[in-house]
C-alpha cells in the first residue's frame, strides 16, 4: 500500500488486515501446524494481552487443537471477543501483581499441553519472518528497487526479529512507546535492558513487554538493527492519519511506526513501515482519533 509521508512517498505493509488482524497469525500458524499429532491432542497454552491469543486461538481451531489463554484481566474487549470467537479457553491474570509467563507455564504443565510464547519461540520468529519475505518481494514488484529499511513495531520482538532474517538485506527499525523502549535502549547499549519500574501508561497494549528475550534481542544485535520510541500524541495523529488516508483501522501498537514516519523519527526513502494490528475498541479508538 503505497501513501506519501511528510510529502515523500512510502509504503505500508498492512499487516492489521490479517485475518485475525495482525500478523501475530503467521507465527501461531507455524508453530502449531508444525507440531506432532501426540502434541495437537494434548493442546496448547499461550499468554498475551490479545493479538497472539487470537491468532492461536484460529489455528488452534482449525487444527482441532485445545486451547487455553492467559490474558490480562485488562485487555481490550475486542482482543477478548476474538479470541473466545475461536473457542479458546481463557484465563485472566491482574498485570501488575502476577506473572503471565508463571501462570501460562504451570497450566501448560499440569496439562501436558505445549507453551506457545509470543515471541521467545524460534519458530514463532520464523512464521513472522514471512511478512519479511513479503515485503521485500513486494517493494520490489512495486518499485523496481530494493526496500532499505523497514520500521516495525515491537514488544518482545518477535515480528523485528523475524523480519530481519527475511529481509537481511534491509535495515530494521524497531518502534515502541515511550518508557517502553527496552528494545531500543538494549540496542543502544549492546546489552538487554528491561522496563523501568513503574513505566508510564500507555495506549499500546500489545506492546506492554517489560523484558525482551535472549533469542530476538540477539538477532536483533547481530543484524545491526536501531530502535525509537513514539508519545501518545504521536501514536493518536498515526491512527487518524491510518483511518483518513489510508483507510484502515490501527490499534495503537500497530500504528507506531507510522507514527514514527509521521513524527520524522524514521527515513523515508526506500522505507517500509508496518502497521499492524487492527484489534482496537470502538469507543477507545474513537476516543483516540477524535
Amino acid at each position: 500500500m503505497a501513501t506519501e509521508v511528510r510529502g515523500e512517498p512510502v509504503y505500508i505493509k498492512a499487516e492489521c488486515l490479517q485475518r485475525t488482524g495482525s500478523f501475530k497469525l503467521r507465527g501461531a500458524w507455524w508453530r502449531l501446524s508444525s507440531m506432532n499429532e501426540a502434541e495437537r491432542r494434548a493442546g496448547v497454552v499461550a499468554f498475551s494481552s490479545g493479538n497472539h491469543a487470537q491468532g492461536v486461538a484460529w489455528a488452534a481451531k482449525v487444527l482441532g487443537m485445545p486451547a487455553l489463554i492467559v490474558m490480562p484481566s485488562d485487555a481490550p474487549a475486542a482482543k477478548v471477543a476474538g479470541t473466545r470467537a475461536s473457542g479458546a479457553e481463557i484465563v485472566f491474570y491482574d498485570r501488575p501483581t502476577e506473572s503471565r509467563e508463571e501462570i501460562a507455564g504451570r497450566i501448560a504443565a499440569e496439562r501436558g499441553a505445549v507453551l506457545v510464547p509470543s515471541f521467545d519461540d524460534p519458530w514463532i520468529v520464523e512464521g513472522q519472518g514471512t511478512a519479511g519475505l513479503e515485503i521485500v518481494e513486494q517493494y520490489r514488484e512495486a518499485t523496481g528497487r530494493e526496500v532499505k529499511q523497514i520500521a516495525v513495531c515491537c514488544g518482545g520482538g518477535g515480528l523485528s526479529s523475524g523480519i530481519s532474517i527475511g529481509a537481511p538485506g534491509a535495515g530494521v527499525i524497531v518502534v515502541e512507546p515511550e518508557g517502553w523502549d527496552d528494545m531500543g535502549e538494549s540496542l543502544r547499549r549492546g546489552a538487554i535492558v528491561p522496563v523501568q519500574s513503574a513505566p508510564p501508561a500507555t495506549a499500546c497494549d500489545a506492546l506492554q513487554t517489560l523484558r525482551v528475550a535472549e533469542l530476538t534481542f540477539g538477532i536483533l544485535k547481530g543484524r545491526g538493527a536501531s530502535g525509537v520510541a513514539v508519545s501518545e500524541t504521536e501514536v493518536a495523529d498515526a491512527m487518524r492519519f491510518a483511518f483518513e488516508q489510508l483507510k484502515i483501522v490501527a490499534e495503537p501498537g500497530g500504528a507506531v511506526a507510522l507514527a514514527a514516519a509521521l513524527a520524522g523519527k524514521v527515513p523515508l526513502d526506500g522505507t517500509v513501515l508496518l502497521v499492524s494490528g487492527g484489534n482496537v475498541d470502538p469507543a477507545k479508538f474513537q476516543a483516540l482519533t477524535a
